[in-house]
């Protein structure tokens, strides 16, 4: 780990942290994202890993893990609630140099976060677990019983998830990404190691995958516990307990981190709906194809995903400093870097996905839609950058009820009805088409939103100033 934080270090200009407030905006938002980025990417490496093992078992355990995702999707909708609420307000008060209040913030985020794990209690259950996933269309017995023996982990590693993912959040604030790294790096690395052991040696199945993982983050917990006490101005504590007096700043983090729990929430409902639509027109061979076909997106994507989470700290930083130029610098910055990396990325996935689509072992006719699914979303991904770079100032200035709106007309008002009309008329090779179309008008709808936030921040500086 030594020789990986020197090399992070060089990266990072000699120096593990970045000054969010001075200096080259370009260069320091680069050095920020880079390992932003390469944290994601282990992350979608950790599901991807997790996918890769399971479809060796069948194509039946293939969908199972399919009709996981909105589950697995709504614990990050949770999570990533309370740790872009946090974010936002832990990295404002830095900025305005209320150091105090930072550290109130961040103890109360973590235990909001902490009550918040109550409710995925449920699907410790089979029955509640298969109430659930018969919503989503799962009717077959075997599909619904690999679904809980998957899910069935995630209540007892919500309290290590929401613990790294709040502390994670506090790192960035600091203008350190690379302990965030390392903590994936540790998680993902012992889940690499543990899934071919948890599922065939020990014959554990779905169930192993999922407590590798389990062991993967309860390992980790324990080093950020070390780098909180060692590197970190905000300390917290892993026995964090909810109080009473706790309740204000957990409204101040609702406001902002709520519409963001909904955004990613409707994800998994559009999902879930998507899901439902594809499987009655063209059976489980679009459902297994879509499948793959995200997971292997998701190395592109997600790279994406990496710069906006080093861009919010470094937005709401600024905001607290009241640099509105600034800010436009770094957004300027971060388009730059997305169009260079993300389009880049998806550009190679698109052109050569059959090196990845061979590790799930694949039937051709499941091969060939997952193909042509990557190829027909990458399209819309420069409509992505652009919605994805904006969301970030949303958030970080407090309105990412902005956020919720574009999500849930690009995941429902717009996905659901193209995807449920091209059904109706197209073959499945063109039924992806629904994506490129509901990217360009979430795109749209974030110009006219930024354009208005632009406009209000602007006055509420002059009126400060």
């Amino acid at each position: 780990m030594n020789i990986f934080k020197r090399a992070a270090s060089a990266i990072m200009g000699g120096r593990l942290t970045v000054d969010l407030g001075e200096g080259p905006v370009l260069s320091s938002l680069l050095r920020l994202s880079i390992p932003s980025i390469a944290m994601v990417l282990f992350h979608t490496l950790f599901n991807l890993v997790d996918t890769i093992f399971i479809s060796w078992l069948g194509e039946s355990y293939m969908v199972a893990i399919s009709y996981t995702f909105p589950v697995q999707i709504g614990v990050w909708a949770i999570v990533e609630g309370v740790g872009n609420g946090v974010t936002a307000l832990v990295g404002r008060r830095l900025g305005e140099g209320e150091k105090e209040l930072a550290q109130r913030t961040a103890t109360a985020g973590l235990a909001f976060s902490y009550l918040l794990c109550l409710l995925w209690i449920p699907f410790l259950f089979p029955g509640p677990s298969n109430a659930f996933f018969r919503m989503l269309g799962a009717t077959d017995p075997v599909t619904l019983r690999q679904a809980w023996l998957y899910n069935m982990w995630i209540p007892p590693m919500m309290v290590f998830i929401s613990f790294s993912y709040v502390v994670n959040s506090i790192f960035r604030c600091q203008g350190n990404t690379v302990v965030p790294l390392c903590f994936f790096t540790i998680a993902n690395g012992l889940n690499l190691l543990l899934d071919p052991i948890f599922i065939f040696v020990f014959g554990w199945g779905m169930s192993g995958a999922a407590a590798a993982t389990f062991v993967g983050r309860f390992v980790g917990t324990f080093y950020l516990i070390k780098k909180m006490r060692e590197s970190s101005e905000i300390k917290l504590s892993f026995f964090t307990a909810p109080r009473r007096a706790m309740i204000k700043i957990w409204r101040s983090i609702t406001a902002v981190g709520l519409p963001v729990t909904l955004t990613t929430g409707s994800v998994a409902l559009g999902m879930g709906s998507v899901n439902k639509i594809l499987a009655s027109t063209y059976g489980n061979v679009a459902v297994a194809g879509w499948m793959v076909g995200i997971r292997i997106e998701d190395l592109a994507f997600n790279t994406l995903m990496g710069i906006n989470d080093a861009l919010v700290p470094f937005l709401a930083f600024n905001y607290g400093r009241r640099s509105l130029e600034r800010m436009r610098s770094g957004i300027r910055a971060a388009l730059i870097i997305s169009g260079a990396i993300t389009v880049t990325a998806g550009l190679l996935v698109a052109c050569f996905p059959r090196p990845i689509i061979s590790l799930f072992r694949p039937s051709e006719d499941i091969a060939a839609v997952a193909i042509q699914s990557i190829r027909l979303t990458i399209a819309g991904y420069p409509m992505v950058i652009y919605s994805v770079i904006y969301n970030a100032l949303f958030i970080a200035t407090g309105n990412s009820s902005y956020g919720l709106v574009i999500q849930v007309c690009r995941s429902m008002l717009l996905r659901i009805p193209a995807v449920w009309l091209l059904a109706g008329f197209v073959s499945v090779n063109w039924v992806w088409l629904f994506q490129p179309a509901s990217f360009t008008g979430a795109a749209a709808l974030t110009w006219l939103f930024s354009l208005i936030l632009f406009r209000k921040l602007k006055k509420e500086m002059a009126t400060a100033d």
